[in-house]
């Protein structure tokens, strides 16, 4: 595993595997503007392959959110992210560990500028989040499974995604 963050040009390590940035995309609402940035690192094999291939691809893969406005709060955070696990069920891609996911933010209060990092290796999803506050670290948990993975970049990546043009940004190879 990583505990650090990564940002454009930089590659990094992650389950024995050199990271490249396979893109980046804009969660938008309209009238507020960009809600946060996302980019996906993947390992140089799977870069510019399908949704659908990075989805289902057990290997590394990294997926970096940093809020870009104050209008992202915990319980809107958990709110959507309970509708991208429905959105990811219904097109094939389920998780019993949702709640488990979500839980993981109980303590924790999202403002503008910190990052979350999801981290997929060795089979489990490790959760940070570095506050932009106090610029420190904290792991939030690690959740087993392949299957839970699927579900969760499956919010960004799958057939019905939580924004199109996030989908897009997050496969374009920039």
């Amino acid at each position: 595993m990583v505990s650090f963050f990564a940002s454009d040009g930089f590659s990094f390590m992650l389950g024995g595997k050199g990271m490249v940035k396979n893109g980046t995309g804009n969660r938008t609402k309209f009238l507020f503007g960009t809600l946060y940035v996302a980019t996906l690192y993947v390992p140089a094999d799977l870069k510019g392959k399908s949704a659908k291939d990075v989805i289902e691809a057990n290997e590394p893969m990294s997926m970096v959110l940093v809020i870009e406005s104050n209008l992202i709060t915990k319980d809107r955070f958990l709110e959507a992210t309970v509708e991208g696990f429905n959105k990811a069920a219904s097109a094939g891609y389920p998780s019993a560990m949702k709640q488990a996911y979500l839980d993981q933010f109980k303590k924790v209060e999202l403002k503008k500028g910190d990052v979350l990092t999801m981290n997929y290796a060795g089979g489990a999803v490790v959760t940070m989040l570095k506050a932009a506050a106090s610029n420190k670290t904290e792991t939030l948990g690690t959740i087993a499974g392949l299957e839970f993975k699927k579900a969760l970049y499956a919010i960004w990546l799958g057939p019905n995604p939580v924004q199109e043009s996030l989908k897009k940004g997050l496969l374009s190879g920039k």
